[in-house]
């Protein structure tokens, strides 16, 4: 009975933790269009690269740092470096099964399959995403879920939240309703691409099975 209580206290916080992530963030988005008024730099380029960097590691990070503590979750263990040939196998299996949409329709149409030049916005889909996303996701929110519920059950309540997490970017960026309309590259694509980490970092044992496949997944 206690131990279920428990399971129940660390579910319980996990909601309200990320309920306090999503207001914490859009206050992120807010100050962030306050501060370019007096600060260009912010706009674009590395200020933007920098703020956004700080904002989440303070606002995503920390709280996923404690919600693991709560759990009782090591930060070893999460990782699971040495299971390396699982989460190079679920990883990456999973994450080039995913990049094909994105690799034959451009080898089709004749466009470049790589990245054809660096740039500070690639430099954060290709690490910042990756790492810090999947930390907070597959890391702190979907491991703590699975105290109370099933692995399909917490995979698909993560991929809601996965989902929420980019609507204020979306509608801070004037593109909301597209996203939320378009069924390739939108809402759907999202959720449907967190099911999959979450299944990678499952079958890995591993969170940098969830983060080897969305980085593949952003790099194509």
């Amino acid at each position: 009975m206690q131990k279920h209580s428990s399971e129940t206290a660390i579910v319980k916080t996990t909601y309200i933790t990320f309920l306090l992530i999503i207001i914490t963030w859009i206050g992120a988005w807010h100050l962030k269009i306050w501060l370019e008024s007096s600060f260009s730099l912010l706009a674009a380029g590395w200020g933007s690269f920098l703020y956004w960097t700080t904002a989440k590691v303070l606002i995503w990070i920390l709280p996923a740092l404690r919600l693991l503590r709560n759990s009782n979750t090591r930060l070893g263990s999460l990782f699971n470096f040495g299971n390396w040939k699982g989460w190079l196998r679920w990883g990456g299996g999973v994450g080039l099964l995913i990049a094909l949409t994105g690799i034959i329709p451009n080898y089709l149409q004749g466009k470049p399959i790589f990245p054809t030049q660096f740039s500070v916005p690639l430099l954060n889909v290709l690490v910042i995403a990756p790492i810090f996303e999947e930390i907070l996701m597959r890391g702190a929110l979907l491991t703590n879920l699975q105290k109370g519920y099933s692995f399909a059950a917490a995979n698909l309540v993560t991929s809601l939240m996965f989902l929420v997490l980019h609507l204020p970017g979306w509608y801070f960026m004037g593109v909301l309703v597209e996203n939320l309309t378009n069924p390739v590259g939108g809402a759907l694509s999202i959720f449907l691409c967190s099911l999959a980490f979450g299944y990678a970092a499952h079958r890995s044992n591993s969170v940098m099975g969830g983060i080897l496949s969305h980085f593949l997944n952003n790099l194509f």
